[in-house]
């Protein structure tokens, strides 16, 4: 039976079909397919305790089909701790070859958690868009 609740996520089983967008806990992605496979997922509100988890669901079940993940974290108004792991378990599975990814970020509200922690050293952080799915697609 299929759910009707609007935070649940479907799986996304169709190669080459659009990511899904997600609205929920106060945090929003807004996502589309980029050249060479890579998705781009615009994330915008708070990623704290309650949206980290949907942030963690989402990246697990739209990343399967494609060729590389840019989390756009320059709408992102709050990061907390558990923002910041999620983020730490993504690089965690480049580091193992499990994902292609980046991060584009330029505003100081995400920056300087990943500065004040070290995880800005270990991520391919980038500060836009073209670069950052340029590189995962492989234009230069």
């Amino acid at each position: 039976m299929r759910s009707t609740d609007p935070n649940t996520l479907s799986s996304q089983s169709t190669p080459g079909a659009q990511p899904q967008s997600l609205d929920s806990h106060g945090m929003r992605i807004d996502a589309e397919r980029r050249s060479g496979g890579v998705v781009l997922a615009h994330v915008s509100g708070e990623v704290d305790l309650l949206s980290a988890p949907e942030l963690r669901q989402w990246v697990q079940q739209n990343t399967s089909q494609a060729n590389g993940l840019v989390l756009d974290l320059d709408g992102v108004g709050f990061l907390g701790s558990a923002g910041l792991s999620v983020l730490a378990e993504l690089s965690e599975q480049a580091a193992q070859d499990k994902l292609t990814w980046a991060i584009v970020a330029t505003k100081r509200v995400v920056l300087r958690p990943l500065e004040a922690t070290g995880l800005v050293s270990q991520m391919p952080v980038y500060e836009n868009v073209t670069d950052a799915v340029n590189t995962l697609s492989g234009v230069k």
